[in-house]
């Protein structure tokens, strides 16, 4: 398996609950994958069935609101996108774009899901890096909406 997937999963937040001996399995499960800057890595509304992970690189987050287009985050090395397409297969919520050329290590729903079937006790500790991921998310949307709205009382 690449030594990109095994260098990169114990940096990666939704990797935290996974002990040693569990990053020569869900490996198996991973591949990785290359984009141009500039390039779509999905689109809003599109199928959702992956998540990846930012080996190299800058992903813009776009969020669509009315005719106009809105970067509403950067990340960088290290960071996730789609955990919630790889939960429950909806539509994209916003476009990925590649802001610099862009290295990625791809986990698709299909190949989370025969984790589960194969490997539960493995997969279940990835779910609860993705709910502990998806958690924090929300708390810090929770306080920007706050700040916002108090702002503007």
């Amino acid at each position: 398996m690449s030594s990109t997937i095994e260098k990169l999963l114990p940096r990666l937040e939704v990797f935290n609950f996974l002990e040693e001996v569990d990053y020569p399995v869900i490996q198996k499960y991973m591949f990785n994958y290359e984009y141009e800057k500039g390039a779509y890595v999905f689109k809003e509304g599109a199928h959702g069935g992956y998540m990846f992970f930012i080996v190299d690189g800058e992903v813009e987050v776009i969020k669509q609101f009315d005719t106009a287009k809105h970067t509403i985050a950067t990340l960088k090395k290290g960071r996730s996108v789609g955990e919630m397409s790889l939960i429950d297969g909806a539509p994209r919520s916003a476009t990925a774009r590649a802001k610099t050329a862009l290295k990625l290590i791809v986990l698709k729903r299909e190949d989370f899901n025969k984790l589960n079937d194969e490997e539960p006790a493995i997969a279940n500790k990835v779910l609860m890096g993705i709910a502990s991921l998806l958690s924090s998310s929300l708390r810090e949307t929770n306080n920007r909406f706050t700040e916002k709205l108090l702002s503007i009382c």
